[in-house]
């Protein structure tokens, strides 16, 4: 089955897109550096094309023990006067158009942002598993909803 991915790129919130920044969407491999699938360009409203992404069927997830019903990739995204954003374990579902937004931040206001201390913001969507007892808990990666807000690396 297919998924499908489009990426919306701005700042200030998304009230401004950024034009021509480039993004690549990755194999999810936890230790980091999945393979490159695709390598885009936003265009003047701040949108990739949408790309096809493998998924798993929608109907094994139906089965007791079976695996999740999302495939999980990597997004990186660079602009010219931006700090990058890298967003780990985005879902993609089978049949679905899935945006992920992505706001980046000007240089040199990273600084204002808390726990800033690299230069690369790092925004992460944990699993599932990640977030029940003995796994990675909310206050480790930022706020209630198993966002990372304001950290980098």
């Amino acid at each position: 089955m297919t998924g499908f991915q489009r990426i919306f790129v701005s700042e200030a919130n998304g009230t401004i897109p950024i034009a021509g920044a480039l993004v690549y969407i990755t194999d999810y491999a936890e230790e980091g550096g999945g393979d490159v699938l695709y390598s885009l360009r936003t265009d003047e409203d701040g949108l990739t094309p949408t790309v096809g992404l493998p998924a798993p069927d929608e109907g094994e997830s139906l089965r007791p023990g079976a695996a999740r019903p999302y495939a999980l990739y990597g997004i990186q995204v660079m602009a010219d006067g931006y700090y990058p954003a890298e967003y780990v374990a985005v879902p993609v579902f089978p049949g679905v158009v899935s945006l992920q937004n992505v706001t980046l931040i000007p240089l040199g206001e990273a600084d204002a942002m808390p726990g800033a201390f690299g230069r690369t913001a790092l925004y992460e969507t944990p699993d599932v598993e990640a977030l029940q007892p003995g796994g990675l808990r909310r206050e480790d990666i930022g706020n209630e909803n198993g966002m990372l807000t304001g950290g980098t690396r």
